[in-house]
């Protein structure tokens, strides 16, 4: 079997299903499956029992289906490649959201059982938060834009030496697969793509910094704090990873006029796998939100107070729905991140947005 069939499996797929199986040891201290919680209770001998169950689980299934991808590719010629790495990935996504599911309705059943307080629930609000420098500016995406103009600079005086059919895709080996006739719109169509990439990883940043506040009861000043490094951490890598994907597609754009498959290969290998480890690595620093992963506390230290009960507004756990919220972004309530507001119209414009992207990036490799 090749090497380069094989490191996909071990350096994409197995950091992924570390992340994924973990996933419930990320989120934040007061929510367990998509289902808000009391600190107290999250900690209850019922409530881990069900995370190491659900990281067994995980980590068994995901396992199968990267053992079973590997023996299949064993046998398997360049198309049957493609097709095998497809269908595995398609398998971990529906195993591990079944999963997913399941937990969260088993969660909200467990709910009804766990010990609750009686007194009224609190939000904390650090008045000052918006004061800090909560991410990195938007500024620096003008080193990503320059790349792009200089790369179609470049592309247009060279446009004359450019072949009749410009290659758009290439297999495992480097031979072209798919090509279109030389036009102006073939040859700067990267670029079209390579802004729209950088446009939303630019609203990536800005809702990073505009996302709702979310403190804990317990202690909000130390996780104001947490939360700030929290926000410029992911910035700092939103930023990074527009760069490498802008250098990723800037050397396939060069490749039409200064042919060099290895390298080509070499860099559309590397930089994804480096991005890939990049979250995964960062995901494992802390919580979502900024808290720790560890918590050294004991039981009688730990906050009794209910969070605000907004379960109703959480479709399945993951999907955020309130019109009566006027924000925009929200952290993620399951693993780490931001999702939006769906009950916002503009959020399906963004959708939307997303879709044209990968569209238009499958048309043009066809």
């Amino acid at each position: 079997m090749q090497l380069f069939i094989l490191l996909p499996i071990f350096l994409i797929l197995a950091p992924l299903a570390t992340v994924l199986s973990f996933t419930p040891y990320l989120t934040r201290e007061t929510i367990s499956f998509g289902v808000s919680v009391s600190e107290y209770n999250y900690y209850t001998p019922t409530l881990r029992k069900l995370r190491r169950t659900f990281a067994t689980l995980s980590l068994i299934g995901y396992g199968i289906i990267m053992v079973a991808s590997l023996y299949s590719l064993q046998s398997a010629n360049e198309e049957s490649t493609a097709m095998i790495t497809g269908v595995g990935a398609i398998m971990f996504i529906v195993y591990g959201s079944v999963l997913s599911l399941s937990f969260h309705f088993k969660m909200k059943k467990i709910k009804a059982t766990l010990p609750t307080e009686t007194s009224p629930h609190s939000v904390k609000i650090d008045t000052t938060f918006r004061q800090n420098k909560l991410t990195y500016s938007n500024y620096w995406f003008t080193i990503h834009i320059a790349i792009i103009v200089a790369i179609a600079i470049i592309s247009i005086l060279n446009y004359e030496a450019l072949p009749g059919m410009i290659p758009m895709k290439y297999d495992l080996q480097g031979n072209v697969t798919s090509s279109v006739p030389k036009t102006y719109l073939s040859v700067l169509a990267i670029n079209l793509i390579q802004l729209g990439m950088i446009v939303l990883m630019m609203f990536v940043n800005w809702s990073i910094k505009s996302s709702k506040q979310q403190l804990t009861s317990s202690d909000p000043v130390q996780f104001a704090t947490k939360n700030i490094q929290f926000r410029r951490k992911w910035s700092l890598f939103t930023i990074i990873t527009g760069l490498l994907l802008t250098i990723l597609f800037a050397f396939i754009q060069i490749n039409m006029f200064v042919p060099d498959q290895n390298l080509l290969l070499a860099i559309s290998f590397i930089i994804p796998v480096v991005i890939i480890i990049g979250a995964v690595l960062l995901s494992l620093t802390g919580r979502q939100g900024g808290g720790d992963i560890r918590n050294h506390q004991d039981d009688s230290q730990r906050s009794k107070e209910q969070p605000v009960n907004d379960d109703r507004y959480w479709k399945l756990g993951f999907l955020y729905f309130n019109p009566d919220d006027p924000s925009f972004v929200v952290e993620k309530r399951y693993g780490i991140g931001w999702t939006v507001n769906f009950a916002r119209p503009a959020s399906w414009i963004l959708f939307l947005f997303i879709i044209a992207i990968v569209v238009v990036s499958i048309a043009l490799s066809l």
